[in-house]
């Protein structure tokens, strides 16, 4: 890079990326994440189906993404970002496409293979991704409006899903989503960089004698960080995979199982799909403030306080969920926590190990959670047909949100990345003044 431009310094284009970034979040994670729990119930009536092998199609969709976006930071690398999402929007929409015209238990497994590539392509590497390397005094926040798309990913997803099944063609409701998915991702591949760098220049707009100033914005100047071989041998990295992975069983599992439990006693669907909305207005809010905390005191602070209050709130549900009142007031905590993990671990990879090789490391972190949330929904079904009902469903989710957030408390910042920082700023405070 020859030249590095001075930006805004409200740094605009960094916002407008923000942006694009949190209108590809609302297809990849809100089509991809609510359309399923909705699904499901007429997937499972339509096919004759028991709710378990149903439930196995959002297993699938997870581990599909968890183990393609290993190589994803690697794609990204490779064909950019356009191509990345190109490839998504074909792949994505698809997965719909196939649900629309499915009458067979294996075409649901199919679909959210397919589903799932396309999703890994334009999902959790690419969103965390773009604002981590775009800012770094607001990266929190940035991160957090971002995952926010949630929302009205599932008000979409809810509504047109909703109104499809009331005049009964639920399939119509996937093709819909399949054409919407298709035109956000195609022409979001052509406006999205993947670092300022790309375009001369910085994280968050300033001058290379402005990122001399401060080690750690030098740092993202510079690009330093450990690669993937070096983050395998710390204990930094292992402690943020293994808080990812057990939030799968504590989150997701509850999380697609909700409009089973809430139909099962009693409520109708449309009621179910009003709560997972609020659920994703409730997470909305959780990312807002995590990302805040997380610019504030760190992001294993922000993930543990938010965390242990969604483990209180499962409890509360799991005694007095059948009240709707108490549901969507405890459903708020709950919701709260819901992807907060993408902001804080993210974050924690970026300021824990370094934004050189973010993309390749956040797939390795990102592997478990997947992996999780496959055992999770599948977990929580099962325990909830059992003698131990939706409480111990629910206990049993709630002691794996416990677990997660305790070792989330352990993550610091890796010591050799600090030294990397360090020299980062010399260096740039040297050709300064060289200048």
């Amino acid at each position: 890079m020859d030249e590095v431009k001075k930006s805004s310094p409200f740094f605009a284009k960094g916002w407008f990326m923000v942006l694009i970034a949190f209108i590809v979040g609302v297809v990849t994670q809100g089509f991809g994440l609510y359309s399923f729990s909705m699904f499901k119930v007429p997937m499972t009536e339509m096919l004759g189906a028991d709710p378990t092998q149903v439930a196995l199609g959002f297993s699938i969709f997870a581990l599909v993404v968890g183990f393609f976006s290993l190589v994803v930071g690697d794609i990204v690398e490779k064909i950019k970002v356009r191509g990345a999402l190109i490839l998504s929007a074909f792949l994505f929409s698809g997965g719909f496409f196939i649900l629309g015209f499915m009458n067979e238990l294996w075409m649901v497994y199919a679909a959210y293979v397919v589903m799932g590539l396309g999703s890994a392509l334009g999902g959790m590497i690419i969103l965390s991704g773009i604002p981590s390397n775009w800012f770094v005094k607001r990266r929190g926040i940035a991160i957090g409006i971002t995952w926010c798309a949630t929302l009205p990913g599932s008000y979409i997803t809810t509504s047109i899903i909703s109104s499809a099944t009331a005049g009964g063609d639920w399939q119509q409701a996937a093709i819909t989503l399949g054409v919407i998915a298709f035109i956000v991702l195609f022409v979001s591949a052509f406006i999205l960089r993947w670092r300022p760098q790309d375009i001369g220049l910085l994280p968050d707009g300033v001058t290379e004698a402005e990122a001399a100033q401060e080690a750690v914005r030098a740092g993202a100047a510079k690009l330093v960080g450990l690669d993937r071989k070096s983050a395998l041998k710390t204990a930094t990295f292992w402690l943020i995979a293994l808080s990812f992975a057990l939030i799968g069983i504590g989150e997701q599992g509850p999380l697609q199982n909700f409009p089973t439990f809430l139909v099962g006693n009693g409520v109708d669907l449309g009621t179910a799909g009003m709560f997972m909305t609020f659920l994703a207005f409730a997470g909305c809010c959780g990312k807002i403030a995590a990302g805040l905390i997380v610019d504030k005191v760190g992001p294993r602070w922000a993930y543990s306080i938010i965390n242990y209050l969604a483990a209180i709130a499962l409890i509360v549900i799991m005694l007095w969920g059948t009240n709707l009142v108490v549901l969507f007031v405890a459903g708020f905590f709950f919701g709260a926590a819901l992807s907060s993990s993408a902001v804080c671990f993210s974050s924690a990879t970026t300021m824990y190990l370094g934004p050189k090789n973010f993309a390749q490391i956040y797939g390795l972190v990102f592997l478990g959670k997947p992996i999780f949330d496959a055992i999770g929904v599948p977990l929580v079904a099962a325990i909830s047909g059992s003698a131990l009902g939706w409480n111990g469903a629910f206990i049993i989710a709630a002691i794996f949100v416990v677990a997660s957030a305790t070792c989330m408390l352990f993550a610091k910042k890796n010591k050799q990345l600090t030294i990397m920082e360090e020299e980062a700023a010399k260096e740039l405070a040297a050709k300064s003044e060289a200048e």
